[in-house]
Formats: C-alpha cells, structure tokens, sequence
C-alpha cells in the first residue's frame, strides 16, 4: 500500500467483460464512475471487451486502480480479467450485480469487492484502499453525476447497432440511423419475482427533467444522433416527470425520435399521445407471458387483458408495441407456453419481440424458489445465465420438449416481426 501514500491523482482503468457476448448497448455503469471520478482529478481509461476493447492496454497505460464490472453471465471473464490485474500488481477491486450478491465468491479474485452502488465508494477506496469487503454508498441525487463519460467509449460502434442487429428493441427508425442509450433513473418500484428489485432496498431514483434534455443536446451536439433508447427499466411509472421531459423536447424543437420501457399498467392514452407528440416512436412492454398463473407466479402484478390493451393503445396513438415474454417459469406447462403463443399471434404487435429463457438469478426470488424446490444442479455454469441458455429448468415439461417449445416461440417472434417488415415496405 505504500504506492498510494501521498499520491492524489490516480489512474484507474474501468474493465467491461464479457468477450463473446452480445449487447447492444454501452456500458453506461461503467460510463458514469468514470465522469464521478475523473472529476476529482483522476486519470480513466475504460477497455470495453464487448466493442473490440484491447486487455493488452492495460499494459501501455499502467494503472493503479481496476475497477471490473461484474453482471452473472459475464462474472467467469471478470474474474479472469480481475485475476490478470492483479498478477500485474494493480488493486483490483469487483463490483456490479453478481458481485453484490455474492461478494465472497468475487473476494477470491480481488483486493476489495464493493456491493451496492459503487460511485462515492470508489473515490473513497482510491484515497484510502483497504481490502476486503465493503457496502457501497448510495448516490441519491443522481444530478450531481456529471454525464457520463461516454467519450472514453467507442461510440461509433454502439450509436450504429441497428447495421449490425436487425431485430434490435431500437429499431423504431431505419438501420442508417444512430440511436443513443439514455439511463436517467435507477431502480424500479416494483418487485417482480425474477428481477434484482425484488430484494433491493434502494428507493426509486431519477433525473431531473432538466438533467435528461441536457443529456439529450450533449448527444445530438457532439454525435449528431438521430434518435435515443431509454434503456431504464420503466421510463413511464412517472407520469408527471415524462410529461415535463416531453414539454421540453417540443419546447426546444428537438426533431428526434425515442423508444422507452414501461409496464403495461404505467401507461393510458393520455400520456401516450404526450409521449408520441415528443418523437415517441415505441414503447417495449414486459408481458412476460400469455397465461395469468404464470403471472401471478412472477408477482407480476399485472394481467392478460392489460397486456392486450397495451398493444391496442398503443396502435390507436400510432406507437409500435414491442416487448417480451419469458417461457421457462416455475410449474409453467405446456399449455402454458401455448396461451403465451397465441397472445403473440393474435394481437396486432408491430414492434420487435423478445423471448427469453427465464433465468434465476442470484438473490432473486426465483433463485429462493429453485433452492426450497432443489433446482439447482452442481455442475451449471454463469455463462449460462443469458436468457438464451437454460441453466436451470423449471418448467414441469420435459427439457426436449421445452427445447422444441422455446424454438417455436421464437420462430413466432421472428415471423410477426419480418412480416411487420413487409408491410411497411408495401
């Protein structure tokens, strides 16, 4: 520790992981430590491994600190990464979901590994290491982060994903267009069984209104984007702060289109006119299924005719709907699977659809489920743990059968959204 006496300004380098996997937006996370911190003087580098980032640069720019991102199905490269800082002498310290939850699996590769929200922490550890395991502070006035730092990213790559992902939750506008990810709140005040909010303590936060329209100008000012991404778990359960986020828009005279997440019961005609009269282009639901048991199994809180409204209102205002369901869930039959089917097939949705394997992970209420139902094999792996994997089966149908199930579904998705395709070009 004796390198640290006296030394004010550091250099920290901020590692993105997951070499192989795919994303199609920035490591936003790891964009704002990196403007918190380079605020106090700090030298930052990020290597971000899912946009070609080099590990090799760790070489040329010598850091002090490492800061590694950890998420479940990219924790096996973090460690890897962690492992190598530290092999060069650098503190290296873990944070991030997966980290959080299970913080001494991640001390086995790190100096310190921070849980919870890691910004004031780490400009307190960078001044001060001290190895082990500590609690994050949280940051609950979310203006006071200068705009992340997203010139220390390879925008080019991440601004253009819809040349690269044709069925992208983005591509409300033409693949020629740069769409920008926006993050202004975080949290959800909701509990869903299957999310990480469902044992998070931390009280719902956002953006000013002001603070969002800045982010918006700074984007189209230095990027010259097109259209922007809300990629926070629901942009609509604010109906006062989205509409003085809209006024501005149309005060301003932005000429920009945007899509956001919302849950079926955040939204009514109202505010989707509002939205739409601000550029509002798609609103991406998480219907999760088509049967209520399964619903209801996920405290979902919501129901079958609301996601079918969703789909109506959204059409009657002229936004396209888009979203997800999960097939996978806990007793979940085949029949099931099925209702989840025809709810894609008989409603009018023009957006893209996502179907993901339901993945439980850990700390999460169905993680609690498969341990008191012995789910939970020995030999799964974390990479697993992608939506697209089945690291843990709970569906009370036989895995083959699921398998064939899984596939049907998605051929559904990927057949509604080509034929919205054809239409429009007719």
């Amino acid at each position: 520790m004796g390198k640290y006496f006296g030394k004010i300004i550091m250099k920290v380098v901020l590692i993105n992981p997951g070499i192989g996997k795919y994303n199609d937006s920035p490591p936003i996370n790891l964009a704002i430590l990196a403007s918190y911190l380079r605020q106090f003087g700090h030298e930052i580098k990020i290597i971000d491994k899912l946009s070609g980032g080099n590990f090799d640069d760790l070489e040329k720019f010598q850091p002090d600190f490492a800061g590694i991102t950890g998420t479940t199905p990219v924790i096996t490269d973090a460690y890897r990464c962690a492992d190598k800082c530290r092999e060069m002498g650098i503190w290296t310290v873990l944070g991030g979901v997966h980290t959080s939850i299970l913080p001494e699996e991640s001390l086995k590769h790190a100096d310190t590994v921070i849980t919870g929200e890691g910004e004031i922490t780490l400009k307190e550890l960078i001044a001060n290491p001290r190895k082990g395991i500590i609690s994050g502070k949280p940051t609950i006035d979310l203006d006071s982060i200068p705009i992340p730092a997203f010139d220390l990213l390879n925008m080019e790559f991440y601004l253009t994903v819809l040349k690269r992902v044709e069925m992208s939750f983005m591509s409300f506008t033409s693949h020629d267009k740069k769409i920008a990810c926006l993050l202004t709140s975080r949290g959800c005040p909701y509990n869903c069984l299957f999310c990480h909010n469902s044992y998070r303590t931390l009280p719902y936060r956002c953006n000013s209104p002001k603070r969002v329209l800045k982010e918006i100008k700074y984007f189209l000012d230095k990027y010259n984007v097109d259209g922007f991404f809300f990629v926070e778990d629901n942009l609509f359960c604010n109906h006062s702060r989205l509409r003085k986020i809209c006024e501005l828009i149309k005060k301003e005279k932005l000429d920009i289109v945007w899509g956001a997440n919302s849950r079926v019961d955040n939204i009514n005609s109202k505010i989707l006119k509002m939205a739409k009269s601000a550029g509002c282009k798609q609103v991406t639901f998480g219907w999760e299924s088509g049967s209520q048991r399964i619903l209801d199994i996920l405290n979902k809180r919501t129901t079958i005719e609301q996601n079918i409204k969703s789909v109506k209102l959204c059409n009657i205002v002229g936004i396209k709907a888009s979203g997800t369901v999960m097939i996978g869930n806990p007793t979940e039959t085949e029949e099931d699977i099925k209702l989840t089917q025809r709810f894609l097939t008989e409603n009018d949705i023009t957006g893209p659809i996502g179907v993901c394997i339901t993945t439980p992970y850990p700390g999460t209420g169905l993680w609690k489920w498969c341990e008191e139902n012995k789910k939970i094999p020995k030999d799964f792996r974390w990479e697993d743990f992608d939506f697209h994997h089945v690291p843990i089966h709970m569906a009370d149908i036989p895995l083959g059968r699921f398998l064939e199930l899984a596939n049907e579904t998605i051929r559904i998705a990927i057949d509604k959204f080509n034929m919205e395709k054809q239409f429009k070009a007719i």
